[in-house]
């Protein structure tokens, strides 16, 4: 009687043990729960390519990570909130969150955010235009990310590439290219080729080589189509369309215009003059950023782009 009555508190005591290691540590508190729902709301917005939810989404994350003083909350949350202004074009809001987030970043001893920062803020300066500026801190962050960070190398190297464009430096432009669609394939960071893709396809209308912009835009279409990148999609419609007119294609290129336009009015954004470049880093029409890693889809080819 005694053995059994042993077993069965012996019995009991592994399950509550097995019930103390399935809870996997304390409960998330009231207002860190706050600051999860928000932050997966925009996860979701931005999946499907709603922007301006998105964007509305990350300021109330970072509203409830400011009253919890979650410090790493805050610094994620400037980083998302610069990424959503540079892809709808708000250099000011885009500037302020990246010189915050590169603050924390440095308080933090966080490099990964400091890196993914100082890469926003490259990105300020090519879009308004101070070119050596962009160059410099380019290649200071593409050195600090070589060997360690893929994804922020291909980014850094995107940038040089259309900054030497701007300073009509185009064989370097197009190596720095060159080696950013390396890495991307080998990485296998179908967002981030498709982007280098469509940043190639730029440089070469601007040569005059529309086959091989052609070539390009429609691996980067099937790309961004697979993956279901909206942003990235609209642009490399607007620029595929740029082809079919210099083809003599118009039907097509308005059509090709249309399904981006249909697009753009999802996303938010609203297209750049003919002939713009994309993004070194999110694929879109309006300039952002794509550091941030997300589960992407297989890069499945889905037919003819037209």
């Amino acid at each position: 009687m005694a053995g059994g009555v042993g077993r069965v508190a012996r019995m009991a005591a592994g399950l509550l043990l097995a019930g103390l290691t399935a809870c996997g540590g304390p409960a998330p508190t009231p207002l860190q729960s706050q600051y999860q729902r928000e932050a997966e709301r925009a996860l979701r917005y931005r999946a499907r390519g709603e922007l301006p939810r998105a964007l509305a989404a990350c300021q109330e994350s970072l509203r409830w990570a400011e009253i919890a003083d979650d410090r790493p909350g805050m610094l994620t949350q400037e980083l998302n909130i610069g990424d959503l202004a540079l892809a709808l074009g708000d250099w000011a809001l885009a500037e302020r969150s990246f010189q915050r987030a590169q603050s924390m970043a440095a308080a933090l001893s966080d490099a990964t955010g400091a890196l993914r920062a100082r890469l926003g803020l490259a990105q300020i300066s090519l879009r308004q235009g101070r070119f050596d500026e962009a160059r410099l801190a380019f290649q200071q962050a593409s050195d600090e990310a070589r060997g360690r960070d893929v994804a922020a190398e291909v980014v850094a190297l995107n940038g040089l590439g259309l900054t030497y464009r701007a300073l009509g430096e185009t064989s370097a432009g197009g190596a720095a290219l060159a080696e950013a669609e390396s890495l991307a394939r080998a990485h296998g960071d179908w967002r981030l080729l498709a982007a280098t893709l469509a940043n190639r396809a730029a440089l070469a209308l601007r040569a005059g080589e529309v086959e091989s912009a052609e070539r390009s835009l429609e691996e980067a279409v099937d790309l961004d189509r697979a993956v279901e990148n909206l942003p990235g999609l609209a642009h490399d419609l607007l620029l595929l369309a740029q082809v079919r007119r210099q083809q003599g294609r118009a039907p097509a290129a308005q059509e090709l215009a249309r399904r981006a336009r249909v697009i753009l009015q999802h996303t938010g954004q609203h297209p750049r003059p003919s002939g713009a470049a994309e993004s070194p880093a999110t694929g879109s029409v309006n300039p952002g950023a794509r550091l941030r890693r997300a589960g992407l889809k297989s890069a499945k080819r889905n037919g003819s782009s037209n």
